[in-house]
């Protein structure tokens, strides 16, 4: 049984629910290639890393670049945090995080009912939300806060960080020339926030041409915070009964726009219908010169207790809506009156040292328990620090002053949006990174040190600039059991760490491992003390794995197969003996033998290096040569001897599923045809087939 869906790209995703004792069987109509992705293996594998991972202190950063290498990038990362709980994803280019941002804030939530505890890794398919057993709680595993990271460096530059702050989407900054970049985006305030102006003025806008049309004349009443209903038209009445004062000229709060029911539901929008961009962009106007002016009089005076009813007050709590439009990081639940909420490990590692320090820095004042020097120190004063920061000879006033300034400017920080840049090392892969020596060499002449950058970076943040220095990372070039290169990798990152940590900044985040250095388990590489230990607070770890989601890693065999490839048999002949088939006539029968021909070619994918036999196809539980070679739209492949009646090839009919690689369900292991042994066989890598699979003629099937 089958069913088909729209996934959020407008594609046409087939979902096969397999009858019990069955096969699972592509659908008779509308198909002529079929790639299956069975989920139950994809949340199998993110338990096995997810796994290894935690034994190293590590959480999981899944990677789905090159559309989830061929899987669905979108399809595979609502599953896994739909049912497993991943929260943290990371893509190539900023294209692809941009259309899996939006696929999260389109696609609901889906519930499901979780398997029982003794089943939970064997049977990691969930039910679905239709389940017949009402008893059964229904939830979802989905995080309230989606981390999105792009690994490939930034194109056009500076404007792109438009787009990555827009969007919320985590930036590499994968060089020196990335720095220098970012430093001149932020620079560039005027321009900066004309783009943030316009695009939340596009976005109100876009949101009220897309209203429901019968909703532009009449406007249902939208309920009031207390329970009341609220007319949106002439004689709307406020919470207290009162009508309240008529403006013609009066446009909708920007808040409740952006943030309220309104942007849930377009019929509510029918009001902004003739309301024009420039409108919407004058009012956002208003709301960042009265944040300014409210963040400037705070600053003046750092001691004063806010007075929530103040005009003030309220303008900077609106404005940080209207800034942020998304919960808190790692909010789960809104926090009770008073409470504080946990931010998380990487806001205490932020928090607990590096914003201090850089502002004592700013000031010339180093902290008694800093390692770091003043000349290792920026010279340049931060005016805005220094109205709250003096220098002064008693030890504990300046500790006591940092940490005022600092907390103080924490919180500033905190509430609003900011570009999160994570700063990408060269250890040895030789392609992209800072270099993790002193003084970096190139052919243009010498470079500053990466420590002075970072050390840079950070102090732009604290002074106000929209940017958050989220973490370091590498990557592994030769992760395997017999190489002593990748404990040089390490080794040299380690260092640069140190470095980086003995100039007063924290680290609050670090990833370093790819799938097979993670799951090789007899590389001593990772030395949890030393990647993630600094003062105060402890840096995050993280890993990065794509491969290993997708079964695509041989050595390690707990990990399941995802892809099986299926085309049907759509001919059936018999061809004498000298009678040739296909191009070049690159295969003549030897004798009278049967031919199949299967609808999928290279234009589909399969590799044309593939005919001539050097390929095998299953077909009812027995393998078969390609004959000849590959055609664009078709391959044929020998089914034995004509006379044979015995043969498992006269069985074959027109109709029939044929295997191109895969398993056909759980049971079959990696399948007749495994995929690692075509891509042994063309000396490439598993991705490398699956994503070379045209995702439009080949149909996907997620089972």
């Amino acid at each position: 049984m089958s069913s088909t869906d729209i996934s959020p790209l407008g594609q046409a995703i087939v979902v096969v629910k397999p009858e019990a004792g069955k096969l699972p069987r592509p659908p008779e109509t509308n198909y002529r290639a079929v790639h299956q992705i069975k989920l139950s293996a994809v949340s199998h594998n993110y338990t096995c890393v997810e796994s290894a991972a935690t034994r190293q202190r590590c959480s999981v950063i899944v990677v789905v670049k090159a559309d989830g290498y061929g899987h669905g990038a979108i399809e595979t990362a609502i599953h896994l945090a739909d049912h497993m709980g991943a929260d943290a994803f990371a893509v190539a280019t900023l294209e692809e995080g941009i259309a899996l941002r939006k696929a999260f804030e389109n696609t609901p939530r889906k519930s499901y009912t979780p398997a029982p505890v003794a089943n939970a890794v064997s049977d990691t398919q969930s039910k679905s939300s239709d389940s017949s057993n009402p008893s059964q709680p229904q939830r979802s595993m989905r995080p309230h806060q989606i981390r999105i990271l792009v690994l490939g460096p930034p194109v056009g530059f500076p404007r792109c960080f438009d787009d990555y702050y827009h969007h919320q989407i985590e930036v590499m900054c994968s060089g020196p020339e990335v720095a220098k970049a970012l430093m001149e985006w932020i620079t560039d305030e005027k321009e900066r926030k004309r783009t943030q102006v316009e695009r939340a003025a596009n976005d109100a806008k876009a949101a009220a041409l897309f209203a429901r049309p019968a909703a532009r004349d009449t406007v249902a009443p939208a309920k009031t915070t207390n329970g009341n209903h609220q007319d949106n038209n002439n004689g709307a009445k406020s919470n207290n009964g009162k009508t309240p004062e008529k403006n013609g000229n009066q446009l909708p709060s920007l808040d409740s726009l952006l943030n309220g029911p309104a942007y849930k539901e377009p019929a509510l929008l029918a009001t902004l219908g003739n309301v024009s961009g420039q409108d919407l962009a004058k009012e956002v106007r208003a709301y960042l010169v009265a944040q300014q002016a409210a963040k400037d009089k705070a600053q003046d005076n750092p001691r004063q207790p806010s007075n929530a009813n103040s005009p003030e007050a309220s303008t900077v709590v609106t404005a940080a809506s209207v800034a942020t439009n998304t919960p808190d990081v790692f909010r789960t639940n809104p926090p009770a009156a008073g409470a504080q909420v946990f931010g998380g490990i990487e806001a205490v590692a932020k928090n607990s040292r590096t914003r201090e320090m850089a502002a004592a820095r700013a000031n010339g004042i180093v902290r008694e328990d800093s390692t770091a020097s003043d000349d290792t120190a920026p010279t340049s004063s931060v005016s805005t620090i220094s109205t709250t920061m003096t220098t002064t000879a008693n030890a504990s006033t300046v500790s006591s002053l940092a940490t005022n300034t600092t907390t103080t400017r924490t919180g500033a920080l905190m509430a609003r949006k900011r570009l999160r840049y994570h700063v990408l090392v060269d250890s040895g892969m030789g392609r992209l990174g800072f270099k993790t020596q002193s003084i970096e060499v190139s052919d243009v002449g010498v470079r500053r040190d990466t420590v002075e950058i970072i050390n840079e970076l950070v102090d732009m943040e604290v002074q106000g600039a929209p940017i958050e220095f989220f973490g370091m990372c590498t990557h592994m070039a030769d992760a395997n059991s017999t190489s002593t290169y990748t404990n040089d990798q390490m080794n040299r990152f380690k260092g640069l760490l140190r470095r980086v940590r003995s100039s007063g900044v924290s680290i609050p985040t670090v990833s370093t491992d790819n799938s097979a250095a993670l799951l090789t388990t007899n590389l001593k590489h990772f030395d949890a003390k030393a990647l993630l230990a600094q003062p105060h607070a402890e840096t995050r770890g993280f890993v990065r794995t794509g491969g290993a989601i997708y079964g695509q890693r041989p050595a390690f065999t707990q990990l399941r197969a995802v892809s099986t490839l299926l085309a049907s048999v759509r001919h059936v002949a018999v061809l004498k003996e000298g009678e040739s088939v296909g191009y070049d006539r690159a295969y003549i029968a030897p004798t009278s033998v049967r031919i199949a021909t299967l609808t999928i070619g290279f234009a589909d994918g399969y590799p044309r290096d593939l005919g001539n036999g050097v390929g095998k196809v299953a077909i009812r539980g027995h393998l078969f040569p390609v004959a000849g070679n590959v055609c664009m739209d078709m391959l044929m492949v020998e089914l034995g001897a004509a006379g044979d009646k015995e043969c498992p090839g006269a069985q074959v009919v027109v109709g029939d599923t044929a295997v191109l690689w895969g398993p056909l369900d759980e049971s079959d292991g990696d399948g007749l045809v495994r995929l690692q042994d075509l891509a042994a066989t063309l000396k490439t890598t598993q991705s490398a087939l699956t994503c070379g699979l045209d995702n439009v003629r080949v149909q996907r099937q997620y089972i």
